[in-house]
């Protein structure tokens, strides 16, 4: 099959399209092959080595995490899929050295990160959704315990993550507060958002206050004035943890103590409000409730562009400018 290989860390360039041997699956395994896959931020981060103290791979590495796909085998545990059924999800690479993601024809995924895909999707605007749209419903819902009527100001709220923030909030009853620049701010009111806040001409603590969730999509530059906003006993959910370079200590911003550490460097600005640090797990279960949102058309993905597999460089350099609308999506197989 073909694959886009990196066979070290690096810029874009390292991306390239190779012959790999189709994976193998095991019991609980099952084989897609591949339609569409989809850029995130975490893809080119992974690239360029920004986690390699915590996430050391041995190379060559298949990038990506999204996928949509057709089932063409399931390992002899499997029991929800059978071959032919059309799926997505997403292949967390976080557990182990050898990374063999979603930038292939075909990829091996547990059965238990794998949902059917929405009827009223194509693969493309599918691959759109899971890692996505799975961080703002577990950051929502899980971190954030997000309640029907309670108020949420989601960040960054064009993006890939927050435009699946904003619709699920607003499915769940919730009134919305978002920040974007300027040209989107039709688009989050296209999106359901009931305040729309222009983060390039108005600071956010000036136009609202006592909300109960804050969901962080920037990083730590917006957390005085998010904590400012939120009314005792609110939460600030956070996407964006500082990156690990050099030091072990920094590492410890992804692990168990990471809430703690921070908690303790805002110290007495929390005032009764939590923090927390979301890390999205591929859970099918999760995003067959997503998929039934957007079957009853409460949610829906959005695509910046669509790019051929043999332009995964590209791709990922359009990422790394920071202004996509919604998600890039690579088109794998046919």
């Amino acid at each position: 099959m073909k694959a886009i290989l990196s066979e070290s860390y690096g810029g874009p360039e390292v991306l390239r399209v190779e012959d790999v041997p189709l994976p193998k699956i095991g019991p609980n395994g099952v084989l897609v092959r591949v339609c569409a896959a989809s850029v995130n931020p975490i893809d080119w981060k992974l690239r360029r080595g920004h986690f390699q103290l915590l996430l050391n791979y041995v190379f060559p590495v298949i990038w990506g995490a999204d996928c949509s796909g057709e089932v063409v085998e399931t390992g002899a545990a499997v029991t929800l899929f059978k071959p032919g059924d059309q799926v997505y999800g997403f292949k967390d690479g976080s557990v182990g050295k050898t990374y063999r993601g979603t930038y292939a024809e075909y990829v091996a995924v547990p059965e238990k990160s794998l949902s059917k895909k929405p009827a009223n999707l194509s693969h493309e605007q599918a691959a759109a959704v899971p890692l996505a749209a799975l961080t703002a419903w577990q950051a929502l819902l899980q971190d954030g315990k997000l309640k029907p009527g309670q108020r949420v100001l989601v960040h960054a709220a064009a993006g890939g993550v927050g435009i699946f923030a904003v619709q699920i909030a607003k499915a769940f009853g919730a009134h919305v507060a978002a920040t974007a620049g300027s040209h989107n701010q039709q688009f989050l009111h296209d999106l359901g958002a009931d305040v729309t806040i222009d983060y390039q001409r108005e600071r956010f603590a000036e136009r609202i206050s006592a909300y109960d969730v804050v969901l962080d999509g920037v990083g730590n530059s917006v957390w005085p004035d998010s904590l400012k906003v939120l009314k005792f006993g609110g939460r600030l959910v956070a996407l964006v943890a500082p990156v690990p370079q050099r030091s072990k200590t920094k590492l410890a911003f992804l692990g168990g103590i990471a809430v703690r550490l921070l908690a303790a460097k805002l110290g007495a600005r929390l005032r009764g409000r939590s923090l927390a640090l979301t890390r999205t797990k591929p859970r099918g279960g999760d995003l067959e409730k997503i998929s039934a949102l957007i079957e009853a058309g409460k949610v829906r993905p959005v695509i910046e562009k669509i790019f051929p597999m043999e332009q995964m460089a590209e791709a990922h350099r359009l990422s790394e400018t920071g202004h996509v609308r919604g998600k890039i999506v690579v088109k794998i197989g046919g």
